[in-house]
């Protein structure tokens, strides 16, 4: 399964466990034998998060020499990691909770790199049981060791991919991932997300949900079959054929040999128990997830991927690769009792591939303080005004009139590590009526309705915004300005570029000229990219 269903699996177990779409809990109605329904609506709470993700090639021992300061034996003995580059200025650092010795408490701070010496800002808190760190460590460890001998043995192998999450209102979301790509690459990944703050007046920086702390575990395994192969093991599955003695007990997954599974019929519900267990390096069997499904939902999974199956074959038989690509899924769980289980059939150009995909009941934790975000930004009280009138500018409204430009840069251009030198240079500039400019420049065939040249502008003190006058008046009417700052002095007076690193204008915002004179500000955007 993608990331989409992944992400789809999480936030059903946090609506259904732990609360509502708006953080509220929502009861179920219902009494004696009668239906039992949840209400459904979308979240109403405006909220904003911020989030990184860091990836990187991983082997086993790579793993066990990450996770186990992280949330194994290393830490609980006192070895756990101590700012720990993920990357510079990237820190993580693991410690067991002082008020519990059942969980840790996982955190990353950020070194911002401009200004220079800024203090280090606490992005994440995020707490970890060990018991289910433990589950992750063996679940990961079991499906290194089995794809390695694979890889050994040159046997087929498939991918794989697991995960340990942990959400909390206060102090944010971390996945921790490994995934294998079917192909001999396996990467960890590491994403966290500050918590989740409020938009509503009043309430900016403040936790947008309240209650406790979960975290889960969820894995994904693939593998491709045959439409036959897919009719017998699902009916197998459901154990009401003439081979219902041999319905899946302990049914190894292949080429996952470490995840088994398990299917008991219960006829009289209308239900199958779906199973699975995860089989350690030294035999142990560890439960990850557990759901009911039903006969009928089943039949139509079924149903449903024979159609698509039998369209693709069809496709394929005319023309080899015409057939287009198709998803059919099956989503079944019991959050509180035993987890999540989603079956995603798929078809790509004529392979027909499956993939398990499951996630542990949520398990509580115990939440850690609020971490606001922080920032040196200084807001000012409110915004400074704009002369938008000819009277605020001194001026008259007139067909035609003149337009000082006053300069100045971003603060992008003043802070990038990429400038060539000092804010200073001469300046090529080129007037466009408005509608002959978009985003990504003139349109084809646009012509300047005037050019102008300045010798040398200086803007190494953002406190001086030098002005200048346009040689020629121009028609009222809206203006794109486009133009660059040569700080390396290395433009052809005759045919003047940018190259990268030259400050260069942006045309975002036209430039209404309406008067007999008017000021219009100028600003040198960003550094020209490289390759542009």
């Amino acid at each position: 399964m993608r990331a989409m269903t992944r992400g789809f699996l999480r936030a059903c177990v946090a609506a259904v466990v732990a609360m509502s779409c708006d953080g509220s809990t929502t009861p179920a109605t219902g009494d004696g034998g009668a239906a039992v329904t949840t209400l459904m609506r979308p979240r109403s709470e405006p909220i904003e998060y911020v989030g990184i993700t860091i990836e990187r090639p991983v082997t086993d021992a790579d793993f066990v020499a990450f996770f186990d300061p992280l949330l194994g034996d290393a830490l609980r003995a006192g070895r756990g990691h101590r700012d720990l580059e993920l990357q510079p200025g990237l820190l993580l650092t693991a410690a067991v909770d002082a008020r519990t010795a059942d969980q840790a408490v996982v955190a990353v701070d950020m070194v911002p790199p401009t200004p220079a010496g800024a203090a280090r800002r606490p992005v994440l808190r995020a707490p970890f049981s060990f018991a289910y760190g433990r589950v992750y460590v063996d679940a990961v460890r079991a499906a290194f060791a089995e794809t390695n001998r694979r890889l050994a043995a040159r046997e087929d192998t498939q991918p794989w991919h697991l995960e340990l999450n942990s959400t909390s209102a206060n102090g944010g979301h971390v996945t921790i991932a490994v995934a294998y790509d079917g192909a001999g690459a396996s990467t960890l990944t590491f994403t966290n997300e500050n918590p989740r703050t409020s938009l509503r007046p009043g309430q900016v920086n403040h936790a947008a949900f309240r209650g406790d702390p979960y975290e889960s575990i969820s894995g994904t395994v693939s593998f491709t079959l045959s439409r036959d192969e897919f009719a017998f093991f699902t009916n197998r599955a459901y154990g009401i054929t003439s081979g219902a003695a041999q319905n899946f007990r302990d049914f190894q997954l292949e080429p996952h040999n470490w995840l088994r599974l398990t299917v008991s019929p219960r006829l009289q519900d209308q239900v199958v128990d779906v199973g699975f267990e995860v089989i350690t390096l030294d035999g142990r069997r560890v439960p990850l997830a557990r759901a009911p499904a039903s006969y009928l939902a089943g039949d139509q999974f079924q149903q449903n991927v024979f159609r698509l199956v039998d369209n693709m074959n069809a496709q394929e038989a005319r023309q080899r690769g015409s057939s287009t690509p198709w998803t059919g899924s099956f989503y079944y769980d019991d959050p509180a009792g035993g987890g999540v289980v989603s079956v995603v059939a798929h078809g790509r150009r004529g392979v027909f591939s499956i993939d398990y995909a499951v996630e542990s009941p949520t398990h509580p934790l115990r939440d850690v303080e609020f971490v606001p975000i922080q920032s040196d930004l200084v807001l000012p009280r409110e915004l400074p005004r704009v002369a938008n009138s000819c009277a605020e500018m001194d001026s008259s409204t007139a067909l035609r009139g003149r337009a000082r430009l006053r300069f100045s840069a971003s603060s992008t251009v003043r802070t990038s590590p990429a400038q060539h030198g000092p804010l200073r240079g001469p300046v090529w500039f080129d007037v466009y009526r408005a509608e002959d400019v978009t985003i990504v420049g003139p349109n084809a065939g646009a012509r300047p309705v005037t050019s102008f040249h300045v010798e040398r502008v200086d803007l190494t003190d953002a406190s001086q915004q030098p002005e200048f006058e346009l040689p020629d008046e121009l028609s009222a009417g809206t203006y794109q300005i486009l133009g660059f700052m040569d700080t390396n002095g290395n433009a052809d007076p005759m045919n003047p570029n940018p190259d990268a690193g030259d400050p260069v204008t942006l045309p975002i915002g036209a430039y209404n000229v309406q008067c007999a004179q008017q000021t219009l500000q100028v600003e040198f955007a960003l550094l020209l990219p490289p390759d542009r």
